[in-house]
């Protein structure tokens, strides 16, 4: 910290990612800004979130001691409009950075993090390659207003797959799913954010995942788009939390044809805003129940820098 012209000017390294890439292309996966290495009081809450509105990304996140004694770091991730206590993204972004930093063991391969619904446990696939472990999907509401759908939607009503539900799904945060029954039609949904915060209000979450078993690549399962405009995101380019409630989703509505239950699933998304995603989800069965969902992807060093505060 140091004083200049009666300014208080503050430093704070920060490392910049991308998760969920997919090496087919060149920019890829949901960008990520962390800052490592902070103790306790050194950011106030509307400096981080100040902070995250500056950096403009999905998601930022901010790295504390944890005082739960498994954890190696408590991470408080925030969006442009709000602190969150859960998300995909900055989860296995956060655990690359930690890992690069060296702040867990050298050869430690799973370790706990401390973020806001409680420990979540990460391990290190390989070099570049992050999986977390999600609690049991739930299933919750049902939406059953298509018209109302459609008209968020900016779609025919037929667009929507009438064989599957719409419906809540969480294993952490709620997502309501809606499937669509195309590629054509998935691509051509209009969003209107004013009326979809206004439809949900009064349900679990606002945050809406569309999704079609129509896909980009052939080894690919189902393509994703997610929209939380309450959150301040109008469209995610990689959306880790709804990962494990997709693949619950899929898992129990039999939704992939020719898919052995619990093997892995593959989702593409961000691909109508230009930063192309790749998301890996395994839901493990104990007998017919999911007693967990691992959600994967890779993960890429894009920057390295300082943020200046003054105040």
């Amino acid at each position: 910290m140091t004083e200049k012209g009666g300014l208080i000017i503050r430093l704070f390294d920060f490392i910049q990612t991308s998760v969920f890439t997919d090496d087919r292309y060149l920019f890829s996966g949901n960008q990520l800004a962390t800052f490592c290495n902070l103790k306790k009081n050194d950011l106030s809450q509307e400096e981080m979130q100040g902070i995250t509105r500056e950096m403009n990304f999905s998601e930022t996140t901010f790295v504390f001691p944890s005082s739960i004694e498994k954890c190696i770091r408590n991470v408080r991730i925030f969006t442009p409009a709000s602190e969150i206590p859960f998300a995909g993204h900055p989860t296995l972004g956060t655990a690359f950075v930690l890992k690069r930093q060296k702040i867990t063991e050298k050869n430690q391969k799973s370790f706990f993090l401390e973020l806001g619904i409680g420990p979540i446990e990460v391990s290190v696939i390989d070099e570049n390659h992050i999986q977390m472990s999600q609690a049991p999907p739930q299933f919750l509401e049902v939406f059953k207003d298509k018209k109302s759908m459609a008209e968020i939607l900016g779609v025919s009503p037929d667009v929507i797959i009438d064989k599957f539900p719409m419906q809540f799904v969480s294993t952490g945060f709620p997502f309501l799913i809606v499937p669509i029954t195309s590629m054509k039609a998935i691509k051509k949904v209009q969003l209107n954010p004013t009326l979809l915060m206004e439809t949900l209000k009064d349900f679990s979450s606002q945050a809406l995942v569309i999704l079609t078993p129509e896909t980009i690549h052939s080894n690919s399962h189902a393509h994703v788009r997610m929209f939380a405009p309450s959150a301040g995101v109008p469209e995610d380019p990689a959306t880790g939390s709804a990962a494990g409630p997709i693949g619950g989703y899929l898992e129990v509505n039999n939704v992939i044809d020719n898919h052995l239950r619990g093997s892995k699933i593959v989702l593409e998304q961000g691909y109508e805003i230009n930063r192309p995603s790749r998301l890996f989800v395994e839901c493990v069965f104990h007998e017919n129940e999911i007693i967990n969902a691992l959600v994967s992807g890779t993960v890429k060093l894009t920057a390295e820098g300082k943020f200046i505060l003054q105040s």
